[in-house]
């Protein structure tokens, strides 16, 4: 390539200013309703929802929110928190710790009735109240299993373990606070949960961010609490 001179007298073009012509004309920002449809089809890709909710999805925003901007702003400010919380709003639930099993089965069974399925459960009975330890039988069809638990998560633990070959799932969603949220899925894509930095989904699968330094369990990045011991992160 032959080398370029520059006649005596004659300016050479400032750096800068031959980089920000390489670089074009500024572009202007997104719009508020593209960054909105731009996460609906992260959750679309993450087994979240379908293409089909984009509209429904874009006006529940806006109503939980006041506006597009403002769900936009708040994602800007915090994008997991902001996305995973709308999330469990608008197709999940949440559960107090100390939720009794016929609430948790209300919810569970509300989303499972879909599919055509339904968890029924025994009396729960108290068996150490110092240690909030309760017991109860789950059934589904001709499955039964006796389980104690101490939280929703240990209960839904079990109702994934009774409807694993179902090919739906609950998958529980960080909260930031003692709550517990969940949502019913078919097929979670965990390659696009794992990083936790749109959506927080708590499940092995996604604790690939270190140990717990209570318990030594596997974490997941953005997490607010160990599944295992509860300990804060």
């Amino acid at each position: 390539m032959p080398l370029k001179f520059w006649k005596r007298g004659e300016k050479k073009p400032p750096e800068k200013q031959k980089a920000k012509a390489a670089e074009g004309p500024p572009q202007p920002p997104p719009k508020p309703e593209d960054i909105v449809a731009d996460i609906h089809r992260r959750l679309v890709e993450a087994g979240l929802t379908i293409e089909g909710t984009r509209e429904v999805f874009t006006r529940r925003v806006a109503e939980k929110f006041g506006s597009l901007e403002a769900f936009v702003r708040d994602v800007q400010a915090d994008g997991p928190r902001a996305v995973t919380g709308f999330l469990a709003s608008w197709l999940g639930f949440e559960l107090e710790p100390a939720a009794p099993l016929a609430g948790l089965l209300y919810h569970a069974n509300q989303r499972l009735s879909g599919f055509k399925l339904k968890v029924d459960a025994s009396t729960e009975l108290h068996v150490n109240d110092a240690e909030k330890l309760r017991e109860a039988t789950l059934r589904m069809g001709d499955l039964a299993v006796t389980i104690q638990y101490r939280n929703p998560r240990d209960v839904f633990i079990e109702i994934n373990e009774i409807l694993v070959d179902s090919g739906v799932r609950f998958l529980e969603l960080e909260t930031w606070t003692d709550k517990y949220a969940f949502m019913l899925v078919r097929s979670p894509v965990w390659e696009k949960l794992e990083g936790g930095d749109f959506v927080v989904a708590k499940a092995l699968e996604t604790a690939n961010a270190g140990e717990c330094g209570e318990c030594a369990s596997p974490v997941g990045t953005n997490w607010a609490r160990c599944m295992a011991c509860e300990a804060p992160l």
